[in-house]
C-alpha cells in the first residue's frame, strides 16, 4: 500500500530540485477545507537509478551487497538484492537507509553519537548506526535515505551510498 501512496505522490507536479527528480504536493485544502502541507517526495525513477549505481559500484569492485532506498517516513521504496549477498544485508542496508533519512546525515557521521552509558539514539527501534546510509536532501531537509550492507567495512558501503546519490545529483 506505501508504493501505491508514493505512486500518487510522484502523478502530481514534477519539479527539479538538487538535480534529482522530487514530485511536490501542491498547498491546498484538503476535503472539508482542512490545510494540508506541501510535501516533496524523491520519484520513484530516481530512486530506481540511486539504487541500481549503488548496486554497480559495489559489484565492479567484487562485493555482494543489497541497496534500500526508503522515503522520507522510512518505507522502502526500493530494495535491490545483489547476487550472492547474504541474507542480512537487507535488514541492514534497508536500517541504514531509515537512519540517514531519519537524522538527516550519514550513519558515519552518527555513529560517534551511540556511544556512552545509558540511552542513546541507539535504543530508537530500526535505527542502525554503522557506515552505509546517505540522505537525499532538497533544500537542505531530507526526502529519502540509501543504504548500503553487505561489503567488509561500512566505509566500502558508504562508498557506494555515495555513488548512488551522486547519480540522482546529490
Amino acid at each position: 500500500m506505501n508504493k501505491t501512496v508514493v505512486g500518487a505522490l510522484v502523478a502530481l507536479t514534477v519539479v527539479g530540485a538538487g538535480g534529482y527528480a522530487l514530485a511536490e504536493q501542491p498547498q491546498e485544502r484538503g476535503r472539508g477545507g482542512v490545510p494540508v502541507r506541501s510535501e516533496k517526495v524523491l520519484t520513484v525513477d530516481a530512486a530506481v537509478r540511486a539504487a541500481q549505481v549503488a548496486l554497480d559500484a559495489a559489484e565492479k569492485e567484487g562485493q555482494r551487497v543489497t541497496v534500500a532506498v526508503v522515503d522520507r517516513g522510512g518505507d522502502l521504496v526500493v530494495l535491490l538484492h545483489g547476487d550472492g549477498a547474504g541474507p542480512q544485508t537487507e535488514d541492514s542496508a534497508r536500517r541504514k537507509a531509515f537512519t540517514a533519512a531519519s537524522f538527516n546525515a550519514p550513519t558515519s557521521a552518527l555513529a560517534g553519537r551511540v556511544t556512552g552509558a545509558g540511552a542513546t539514539l541507539r535504543d530508537i527501534p530500526g535505527t542502525l548506526f554503522l557506515a552505509g546510509g546517505v540522505p537525499v536532501a532538497s533544500d537542505g531537509a531530507p526526502v529519502a535515505g540509501i543504504g548500503v550492507g553487505g561489503a567488509p567495512s561500512g566505509d566500502l558501503d558508504e562508498k557506494y551510498a555515495k555513488a548512488g546519490l551522486s547519480a540522482i545529483g546529490g
